[in-house]
């Protein structure tokens, strides 16, 4: 039954047999998008980034319920791709009411009074700019890329075997990264410092380990498809953290450019690039930005570097989240992706993984056993990632971690 709900809506075809960068297919998938992450702080913009005082009223507000049957939103108006309207049609039989219920949900308008900027002065504010220059990410980035070539690193040889082990690679015509995250944030203990001499010196950033890790592996990735077929395939990424300084540093990178798409809501320009013929290196993820079930809707990419989804267990697929909106009596309809509890009745994975996603890995996708998995031990350790030279930085100036995180696994596609 939960793969009923959801299919009654998806045109898997309809969107793939759909010309690259057409408007058409653009609109289908920035549609969909919007409507997985319309509550996703991060995605949404600066104005939105501070989502506590959201997640606290849904956490106070969402129905005890889950409703029986959950049906396409449909959108009915709009003149821009931020400003989508829905008319949600939800059979409320289990209230007693034998009626399908329609109403119209404005997304900016709930979200706006939730959704606040950071409070200037905070950690949060001062870390969430992006002011580190351009060509110290480049450094930080090039000493990491010295560090992977070295002949004695073996996780960074057995990640090229696995990405050796495609079979047909020249299939593949480009590499599109999620959510990599920033090299590096600027350190908020710095101001402290400087009000007190006493205290020991900072560096004036913070090192991103995992972050590092990943943007050298996708450099080492289009480089090894080149050894492989003898031509190059464009690099893309797109993460929301990426400011000016960031997007500088990976579009001028001497060793291995990346083009920066736009993340951004109303624009999801990484998922408009996703199609059969790419490979798809995915560190984003669910809650706020749920790949798998968004990329299941219409592409089924070579090979896919993410992290794994459960085999077994019970799977539901969870539309939305009813919230009371208190100002006008109304319920909100919350994507199922979002981090909210789970009512009575709803299983764990009911937002995070459908069933149609597990069955797209599972039976459409082996596993590689050549990637190197990150240890347990090196999820939660400082000072584990080999390519960061960790200078005289203390436990506050980098973050923990070495490569990825455990769960992280490498697919291929059975078909290619």
């Amino acid at each position: 039954m939960e793969d009923i709900l959801e299919a009654e809506f998806l045109k898997l075809k309809e969107i793939r047999r759909l010309q690259m960068h057409t408007k058409e297919r653009n609109n289908k998938i920035i549609g969909r998008c919007n409507w997985y992450m319309f509550c996703a702080p991060d995605i949404r913009g600066k104005e939105y980034k501070d989502s506590q005082d959201f997640f606290r009223y849904c956490h106070k507000r969402v129905q005890p319920e889950c409703p029986l049957k959950q049906m396409k939103p449909i959108k009915i108006t709009g003149s821009s791709a931020k400003e989508y309207v829905y008319i949600i049609f939800t059979n409320l039989a289990h209230r007693g009411e034998n009626n399908i219920v329609r109403r119209s949900l404005t997304q900016s308008s709930f979200i706006a009074k939730l959704h606040k900027p950071y409070k200037q002065g905070t950690l949060q504010s001062f870390e969430s700019r992006d002011i580190i220059a351009a060509e110290e990410i480049q450094q930080t980035l090039t000493k990491a890329w010295e560090r992977w070539q070295r002949e004695g690193n073996s996780r960074a040889r057995q990640f090229e075997q696995a990405i050796d082990s495609i079979p047909n690679p020249e299939r593949i015509k480009k590499v599109v990264c999620l959510g990599l995250g920033r090299i590096l944030t600027p350190n908020f203990r710095l101001a402290s410092q400087e009000r007190n001499s006493d205290e020991p010196k900072r560096p004036r950033n913070i090192v991103m380990p995992r972050n590092i890790a990943q943007h050298i592996a996708a450099i080492s990735i289009i480089k090894q498809l080149k050894k492989r077929t003898g031509y190059s395939v464009p690099l893309y990424t797109a993460d929301p953290d990426y400011g000016d300084e960031h997007k500088k540093a990976l579009e001028t990178l001497p060793f291995g450019k990346f083009i920066v798409l736009n993340p951004s809501y109303g624009k999801h320009q990484q998922f408009t690039y996703i199609d059969d013929n790419t490979l798809v290196f995915d560190m984003a993820g669910p809650p706020e930005c749920p790949t798998m079930r968004i990329i299941q809707e219409y592409a089924r990419p070579i090979a896919i570097i993410t992290m794994e989804i459960p085999r077994t267990g019970t799977f539901e697929d969870r539309l939305w989240f009813e919230v009371a909106d208190e100002e006008s009596g109304n319920e909100i309809q919350i994507p199922g992706c979002a981090q909210l509890p789970l009512p009575e009745g709803c299983f764990k994975f009911g937002g995070w993984c459908p069933r149609r996603v597990r069955d797209m890995i599972v039976y459409e996708y082996k596993q590689e056993e050549k990637f190197p998995a990150e240890k347990e031990e090196w999820a939660r350790k400082w000072g584990a990632c080999d390519l960061v030279d960790y200078d005289n930085r203390g436990p506050l100036d980098a973050q923990i971690g070495a490569y990825w995180h455990t769960d992280t696994r490498f697919g291929q596609l059975l078909t290619s």
